[in-house]
């Protein structure tokens, strides 16, 4: 038998900080809690030990909306994250092109902040890669950026129509312009060679062993299938955990194709239950779709209630009749629904999809919203009566310059109190739990709770609080990150209790003794994953 002795700790499990110092652990799971020497003799003393001096112990966090495959394939592209300026972007990607011989270059991870509001422009990418066709997704891979041979090789010009869930963003002329919103990626990314699976598992191994270091014992693969240039991440997942090489507890969600009718609803399920029962017999649990409703409010895809200044509503990626079509035979079958729900009138929408569903039913799955950035008063108390998790992305809640320069504009600055309402969703009764979206921001998990406490960018304690009525307190945010995520994966109770997984995460620190504005600076020292130290 296994044992180990996680001593000389704060301990904080299940919303609050625990009496005692120590866990003890034997066999992968919690045996006993509390003062050292008690755990010692509940152990045995032949244990391990492992000196938490004094920083923080909770149950590993769990993120519970990830895209570890796509920042996978990422790695195997031109990166163009962090990039600060059009000048750095620039000779990333000459520098890359000038590297490979690849048919096709592709990257991603710019700012869109960097170019003007209609997008960057396929001149512009021409003079950098002159000869072959070029696509870079955008930071938040709702948008694409193309040069004239990818428009070429995909016959987009003036006369092509705009997908029905999307948008080419034109010149004066009508010709495109090179930047293409949403749906209209999938007028190009299909042309793009695929990476090899064996490249992608590698490449999520090495990216997991940084996600395990940050203290992330489980997750959520948000999104299994081929969409934006993106292949399906479960044969790369199955590879891993086949060959028992990937640590964490990876769950996965089914991508929902956006053209279902109600006649191929029933085949599609079907597809589903079967891929969810190859993808669990390898040991990648995969309970759930993931419904994506709308974009996002900065291109004014998010599908808001009131209009945008040019008085459009966005974009709703499906009929509400086929919502409450889908939903209610998903859940049938067993298995959950993860709705990618930025605004308002999208959240509403999936709450409709999800009354539709007969209670027994809903009962056996656990649905969720995510992102819900902007939601209607009146559909608040809805998420407890319908039993759905609203999972947040608690760092995005803050004026950042996206917040500051493109999404307050859009909205209305009178309209900054009532983004990303996660106070107001606890306050009438609904289970939260919390992700990062990754690789759209940091997966640090302190850093989103840093965000979700204090309603500031860290490291930016004189800023203005976006909406400070809805921050969280440090326990709360916690145990959203903790409890609430693996509740909702189906992956353990994410606490400290006897019989519980031992999964832990142990900080630097205690930031409950400590000022709110120092959060961001807590660091994960320690992971353990099943009883045995994985990271830190």
């Amino acid at each position: 038998m296994s044992s180990l002795v996680v001593a000389n700790g704060v301990l904080f499990s299940g919303g609050s900080v625990l009496e005692g110092d120590a866990v003890g652990i034997r066999d992968g799971r919690i045996v006993a809690t509390g003062p050292r020497s008690d755990v010692r003799d509940a152990i045995g003393p032949d244990a391990d030990e492992l000196d938490a001096r004094g920083g923080l112990v909770t149950p590993g966090f769990v993120d519970s909306h990830i895209h570890l495959g796509g920042g996978a394939v990422d790695a195997l592209r031109c990166d163009l994250a962090g990039a600060a300026s059009l000048a750095e972007i620039d000779e990333r990607v000459r520098t890359f092109a000038a590297g490979t011989t690849a048919a096709w270059i592709v990257g991603g991870g710019w700012d869109p902040t960097l170019f003007p509001t209609t997008g960057p422009t396929a001149a512009h990418l021409d003079a950098l890669v002159p000869d072959r066709p070029a696509l870079f997704l955008d930071a938040d891979h709702h948008g694409a950026w193309v040069n004239s041979a990818a428009l070429r090789a995909a016959g987009i010009d003036e006369r092509t129509p705009d997908p029905f869930d999307g948008r080419i963003e034109r010149s004066s002329d009508g010709a495109p312009s090179g930047a293409l919103r949403e749906g209209a990626m999938q007028l190009v990314s299909p042309l793009v060679p695929p990476s090899a699976t064996a490249d992608i598992a590698q490449a999520l191994l090495s990216i997991s062993r940084d996600v395990l270091a940050a203290g992330i014992t489980g997750w959520q693969e948000a999104a299994l299938g081929t969409y934006a240039g993106y292949p399906d991440f479960s044969d790369a997942y199955r590879a891993l955990t086949e060959a028992g090489d990937l640590v964490g507890r990876a769950t996965g969600a089914i991508w929902v194709p956006r053209d279902l009718t109600p006649a191929t609803i029933d085949a599609f399920v079907a597809e589903c239950v079967e891929r969810a029962r190859v993808n669990t017999a390898a040991g990648f649990p995969t309970r759930t779709a993931k419904l994506m409703l709308d974009g996002i409010i900065e291109t004014r895809t998010a599908h808001v209630c009131a209009p945008y200044p040019d008085g459009s509503h966005g974009l709703a990626y499906f009929d509400p009749q086929i919502v409450r079509l889908l939903v209610p035979a998903l859940n049938a079958a067993g298995l959950a629904v993860h709705v990618h729900a930025l605004a308002d009138a999208a959240v509403r929408d999936a709450l409709d999809g999800f009354a539709a569903v007969p209670s027994a039913d809903r009962v056996r799955v656990r649905n969720h919203i995510a992102h819900l950035e902007l939601i209607t008063p009146p559909d608040l108390p809805r998420f407890a009566a319908l039993g759905v998790t609203a999972n947040c992305q608690p760092y995005w809640a803050c004026r950042n310059d996206l917040v500051r320069d493109v999404t307050l504009p859009l909205l209305g600055a009178g309209r900054a109190d009532e983004l990303y309402p996660f106070a107001s969703l606890r306050t009438a009764g609904a289970r939260l739990a919390m992700g990062s979206d990754w690789p759209v921001s940091t997966f640090d998990p302190w850093l989103g709770v840093h965000v979700a406490v204090t309603r500031q960018p860290p490291g930016e304690s004189d800023a203005e609080p976006l909406g400070a009525a809805q921050s969280l307190s440090l326990g709360e945010a916690l145990d959203a990150y903790t409890r609430g995520s693996a509740d909702l994966l189906g992956i353990g109770p994410g606490t400290l209790a006897p019989g519980a997984p031992a999964d832990l995460a142990i900080a630097d620190r205690n930031p409950f003794a400590g000022r709110p504005d120092d959060i961001h600076e807590t660091r994960n020292v320690t992971t353990v994953v099943a009883g045995d130290v994985a990271g830190g």
